[in-house]
């Protein structure tokens, strides 16, 4: 039988309009692997306050770019050569990759306040371990006062009872305004005078400023999560109308 120009052209739409759809859901793969990698110079900077682990949601989105651009190659073989096996195992990858993505966000969101927790807890913990010479509390706490202009958890007195604040009477010099040796030394004698601001220190604790730095890499992270969600659910319903068309037009 000749083949029907309506088929032939309703056929050929979907067929490219998948092909579309999955080159640019393979270029969102690269853009997502991108974005986790600039989210994990983040979390791996100040690594010692996540319980020291490298699991982070940053990771989980590089993985994820790569499953993407693993998935999409099935996508655009499927819908280049009409192979409606390629299609339904296309399929069932994005809709498992789906319900991965669901599953973390809720899982994200359930956990929040323990992570916010334990972020705090990791925090007061690391503070005992400063001064020890290029080790990697001294430098993770040097970097977030210094960029974060920030001191202690949650104010410079936090240094107090710690073993640098007991042999210093004072602060590290990356709390200090303008860092020069031994600027944070015996402030505490200062306070203890009687005077109510301390010159030349940061006042903000870097609770706040690590839990809104975090927040704003995890925003990042939900934004491109959201985005390929899109993308996903586009080409799922596109997929399918493409093994539609490709079953007809084998019938024909």
């Amino acid at each position: 039988m000749a083949d029907s120009p309506v088929k032939s052209c309703g056929l050929l739409t979907a067929k490219y309009l998948v092909f579309f759809f999955n080159l640019v859901f393979c270029v969102s793969g690269f853009l997502l692997i991108a974005v986790g990698s600039v989210a994990q110079e983040f979390f791996h900077h100040y690594i010692q306050f996540f319980e020291g682990q490298y699991e982070t949601p940053a990771i989980g989105l590089i993985i994820l770019g790569g499953i993407i651009l693993v998935v999409s190659f099935f996508g655009c073989c499927g819908a280049k050569r009409e192979n409606v096996v390629m299609l339904r195992l296309f399929i069932c990858l994005m809709v498992v990759i789906l319900m991965c993505e669901i599953a973390a966000v809720i899982t994200v969101s359930v956990l929040r306040h323990d992570i916010e927790k334990l972020v705090k807890k990791n925090l007061n913990v690391t503070m005992n371990h400063f001064g020890q010479t290029k080790s990697l509390p001294t430098l993770a706490w040097n970097d977030i006062q210094i960029n974060h202009r920030c001191c202690g958890v949650m104010s410079y007195m936090d240094w107090e009872k710690t073993q640098y604040g007991v042999e210093f009477n004072g602060v590290p010099d990356s709390c200090c305004v303008k860092a020069i040796p031994a600027c944070g030394h015996d402030i505490f004698e200062f306070v203890s005078s009687g005077n109510d601001s301390v010159p030349n220190i940061y006042s903000a604790g870097c609770y706040q400023a690590l839990h809104d730095a975090a927040l704003s890499n995890v925003a990042a992270i939900g934004g491109g999560i959201a985005g390929i969600t899109f993308f996903q659910i586009l080409v799922i319903f596109m997929s399918s109308r493409l093994i539609y068309s490709v079953r007809n037009y084998q019938r024909m």
